[in-house]
Formats: structure tokens, C-alpha cells, sequence
């Protein structure tokens, strides 16, 4: 009896040294400088030129010419990254730039003004996307065509200095070169690997790829030719988990430096993140909003009658209490808080349940003649999913009879562009910070309604929108953004303005500090995140 206890004695302390061990591993004996995160999805591609999505990357891995910082809460400055000094021209047509000296790409390769035309260039012709502000300079309608073989509004003087000519004024073009889209690339080795391949996909920021295990993880390391301050995560893994649950539990266990809780349940966030990690949250405003589409060409959806008892009869304020727990807030019109031109005085939409049956009543429908099909992408997050059905229920309540039917994200996203999707939910969240980044993207043009299955018909409003940018005087601007905004909102009733996400992150005991991105994204620079 003494020898088995004996051994049970020693088979106890092997076990409990084993156990010592792992949490060693997780919890203490992690490599200095790592930031260990995770995502839902892995990229398609590191290239800016082929999504409009996967831009953890290229902000990390490039820089671009101008960046946006965060001085306050919920105050943003632009500042120059590459960009040494730079002039404008009365007019907003033509604009100077000298970079600064030194500039080298990961590679030792030296950044000059020919990489930035030749960024600008590639983006017209590599036949994908983040195509509209090259497409602003003069030339380029003719070398996107095929007609011209360089981009006639940008002038190379020397390695340091470049001029660029617009084809029309644009007070916000500065702002439109903080936008991951415009991420500079190096002419010099650029190659067809380039966005697919570690060693092919060359920038100059503050990190560079080493690995990337496809569905799996991917690592940055800290490039040692950053022009910049260097900074304390010096290594960061990026793992792909699509589980939002796992990612919780790897948390908890000490296997994240930082979570992204917009992924999570709001009951866990709540019960969990609210209570044992409330000292970890960093909040940060998401700038853009979440919106409900109507598709004007659509059999119901063209009556302005059923649009707008379709704006009153959602309730807003119930989504945002009940669902996100108040950390959301109502948005009324097109241009979110927190974006130049905002206008907290634009007329709000009310929530009047039986105003909106009375109007459709008046409009001559029998309850439940209005048919309208809601699409819901089968990746939408929980709460999205909760949003829909919501709506639906409000919709229902009104006399509409809407139906949800769901698609596969890629399904969904071609019916979308097809122009032919009845109504959906989606999210806008800001590349740069310019009225024109949201209202000219889906308003600007009768294509950019189509892709979005919203075919708005007044073309007047369209070229007005297009126009807005050109309008040199601040207050005028502004002006006529927020005059647009109350006419496609509040008289054409062709707009559904739902809720501005709070954006909350946890930190781990690891992470000293964390400066999210200004427009709240998912993505982040990891400069900001600050190690202990």
C-alpha cells in the first residue's frame, strides 16, 4: 500500500509539473516583442490593387504619402507620412510633393518619385480595384485606355520632388492619399508574385511578411529599413480562426495579445469582457455606418410611399438598445459622425409605426401586398444577423410582407452587384476622411448605384454628388454635401441610415497600450499596439 501511494504521490507531482510546464508556454515564456492576434479569415492577397478588404498587410507592411493619426477622442489629424513638404495650388487642380530623404523599401531599395507614379500608374492598369483617385489625374482616362503609355498629371522633377495635376479640382484629394489604396510599392523589383508572394510583395513600413501558411496564420517581422520609429511589437502572428468562441476561449487562455470583441456574442462581451476584463477594453469609434439598402428598380421599392413608411417604420433606437446594448449609436443621414461634414443637424427620420401602415394604406396596398425579399450574407456576424430579423419584424408589424432568404457571401455579393438584390443590411466603414469617400461611392454615378442594387434615379443629384468635390471653399463644400444628403435621405426617401458602431478590442496583460485604427477597423496598425 505505501508503494502505490508512493507512486501516486510521484505520478500527482509529474502531472502537476506538466501542467507548470503549459501554462509556462502560453502564459510566460512568449517571445519578447510578439504580438500574437487573430482573424476570422485569411487574406486573398497582400495587393491593394485586388481587394478592397484585406488590409492588414498593406498598412503594416506599406506606407502611403499622408496618414490620418488620432490626436483625441474621436479627434483626427492628417499628417505627412512619406511626404516631407507639399504645396497646393489655389485652384485644387494642381499639387506638389518633396519626400523625404533616405526613404528605403524592406528590400534597401530606395524610395523615390518615380515608385509613387508608378503606384498610381499600376492602379489604373492592373485591371482590378482602388481605381478612383489615380482615376482623378489628368491622363488617366487615356492610359487606363490604353491610348497614353504614362500618366500625363504626374510629373517626376527628381527622385524627391513630383508634381500632380488633376483633371478637376478636389479640396479632399490630400485626404484621399491616407487611404490604404494608395499604399506605394517599389517599381524597381516589382513582379508578377507581387501580393501573393512573401518575398515578391516589397514596401517600405514598418514591417515586412516572412511567412504566411495559408488558412492558417501569417507573421510579420519588424523591417529594419523603416524610416520611422521602430516599433514595440516587433514581431506579429497573425492566426486565422473563423470560430469566434475559439478565439474567445484563446484569449482567455493567454494565447492572444488582443481580441477584437465586434466579433464575439454581445451577451459574452457583456457577461465576460464587461465584468473580468473591463480594465483590458479599448473603445474606439467605428467611422461609418450600417445602413438598409433599397433598390429603387425593384416592383415596390420604386414608390416612394413604401420607402419611406419602410424608413419609419424600423425602429432604430430599439436596435441599438436591444441588441448592441446602447454601444451604437442612431445615424440619420449619409455622411457618419466623426467624418468632415458631418451634420448633427440633419432632419431625422421618426420612428412612427402607425404612420408608416397609414402611408402605405393611403398609397392604395392591402396589408401584406408589399413583397420585398431581404438578402442576408451567411457570414454576416450574429449581431447583422439579429439586425435583419429585427427589421423584418418591424417591416411585418408595418403591413410589408419582407422575407428573409440567405446566400452564400459570394452569391450574395454577386446578386448585389448585379444590381438586382431587393434590400439588404451592410456596413460602410471610411478609407479616408471626406465626405466624398462615401457619398461619391454610392452616389456618385449610375454604375456606383447599380453595383450596390440601389438605382437611384435622379441624375441631377448624381452629377451634383460627383461635382461636391470640386468646390474649393470649405463652407460651401460642406454646404452642398449636407444639402445632397437631406434630398436622397429625407425627400427621395432612397436611404436607411441604421446605427454607428462603438468598436470595442480587449488587450492582453502583455499590451501596455493600444491606439485602434481612426475609423475603428478590424485592421489595425501595428505600430500603435504598444508592449509591455
Amino acid at each position: 500500500m505505501k508503494k502505490f501511494a508512493v507512486l501516486l504521490l510521484v505520478l500527482a507531482m509529474v502531472f502537476s509539473f506538466a501542467a507548470c510546464g503549459g501554462e509556462k508556454d502560453t502564459q510566460v515564456d512568449v517571445e519578447p516583442g510578439l504580438l500574437r492576434v487573430a482573424m476570422l479569415s485569411d487574406m486573398a492577397t497582400m495587393d491593394v490593387a485586388q481587394t478592397t478588404d484585406d488590409y492588414f498587410v498593406p498598412m503594416n507592411v506599406f506606407d502611403r504619402l499622408f496618414e490620418v493619426k488620432v490626436v483625441g477622442d474621436g479627434v483626427t489629424d492628417i499628417v505627412p507620412s512619406l511626404v516631407d513638404t507639399y504645396s497646393a495650388a489655389d485652384d485644387s487642380v494642381t499639387y506638389n510633393f518633396t519626400l523625404k530623404e533616405g526613404l528605403k523599401f524592406s528590400n534597401g531599395s530606395a524610395l523615390t518619385a518615380s515608385d509613387v507614379q508608378f503606384t498610381f500608374e499600376r492602379l489604373l492598369t492592373a485591371g482590378g480595384v482602388n481605381d478612383d483617385i489615380p482615376l482623378e489625374v489628368l491622363g488617366a482616362a487615356e492610359l487606363q485606355a490604353g491610348t497614353a503609355d504614362t500618366l500625363a498629371g504626374f510629373v517626376v522633377a527628381d527622385d524627391l520632388n513630383f508634381s500632380i495635376t488633376l483633371a478637376a479640382p478636389n479640396a479632399g484629394f490630400i485626404a484621399e492619399l491616407t487611404s490604404p489604396a494608395i499604399s506605394i510599392v517599389d517599381k524597381e523589383t516589382f513582379s508578377e508574385g507581387f501580393g501573393m508572394k512573401i518575398e515578391e510583395t516589397i514596401g517600405s513600413g514598418p514591417y515586412k511578411v516572412t511567412e504566411w501558411v495559408v488558412n492558417d496564420h501569417y507573421t510579420l517581422e519588424y523591417n529594419e529599413n523603416y524610416w520611422g520609429t521602430a516599433p514595440t511589437a516587433t514581431k506579429v502572428v497573425v492566426n486565422i480562426v473563423p470560430d469566434p468562441s475559439t478565439q474567445n476561449l484563446m484569449y482567455q487562455n493567454g494565447e492572444l495579445d488582443m481580441i477584437d470583441l465586434g466579433e464575439l456574442d454581445t451577451s459574452i462581451v457583456e457577461s465576460t469582457y464587461k465584468t473580468k476584463y473591463a480594465d483590458k477594453i479599448i473603445t474606439s469609434r467605428r467611422v461609418g455606418l450600417t445602413y438598409f439598402a433599397m433598390n429603387a428598380n425593384d416592383e415596390y421599392l420604386s414608390d416612394i410611399n413604401v420607402r419611406k413608411a419602410i424608413q419609419m417604420a424600423v425602429d432604430r433606437d430599439a436596435i441599438v438598445a436591444g441588441i448592441f446594448n446602447n454601444q451604437a449609436t442612431v445615424e440619420h443621414g449619409i455622411i457618419p459622425a466623426g467624418v468632415w461634414g458631418y451634420n448633427e443637424d440633419i432632419t431625422k427620420i421618426p420612428y412612427d409605426l402607425e404612420a408608416a401602415k397609414q402611408l402605405l394604406t393611403d398609397a392604395g396596398y392591402a396589408e401584406g401586398e408589399v413583397t420585398i425579399e431581404i438578402a442576408m450574407d451567411s457570414t454576416s456576424s450574429s449581431g447583422t444577423q439579429l439586425v435583419i430579423q429585427v427589421i423584418q419584424q418591424n417591416l411585418i408589424a408595418a403591413g410589408i410582407n419582407a422575407q428573409i432568404k440567405t446566400y452564400d457571401e459570394s452569391s450574395w455579393l454577386a446578386l448585389r452587384n448585379s444590381g438586382e438584390m431587393d434590400c439588404f443590411v451592410a456596413t460602410w466603414t471610411m478609407d479616408y476622411n471626406d465626405p466624398a469617400n462615401i457619398m461619391y461611392t454610392f452616389y456618385g454615378s449610375e454604375a456606383k448605384t447599380k453595383i450596390r442594387s440601389l438605382n437611384y434615379a435622379d441624375t441631377e443629384v448624381m452629377a451634383r454628388v460627383a461635382a461636391a468635390s470640386s468646390i474649393i471653399d470649405d463652407d460651401a463644400r460642406r454646404a452642398e454635401y449636407q444639402a445632397l444628403e437631406e434630398i436622397i435621405v429625407i425627400e427621395d426617401a432612397a436611404w436607411l441610415p441604421l446605427y454607428e458602431n462603438t468598436h470595442l478590442f480587449a488587450i492582453g496583460d502583455r499590451v501596455a497600450d493600444f491606439t485602434p485604427h481612426w475609423a475603428g477597423y478590424t485592421n489595425f496598425y501595428a505600430i500603435d499596439m504598444i508592449m509591455k
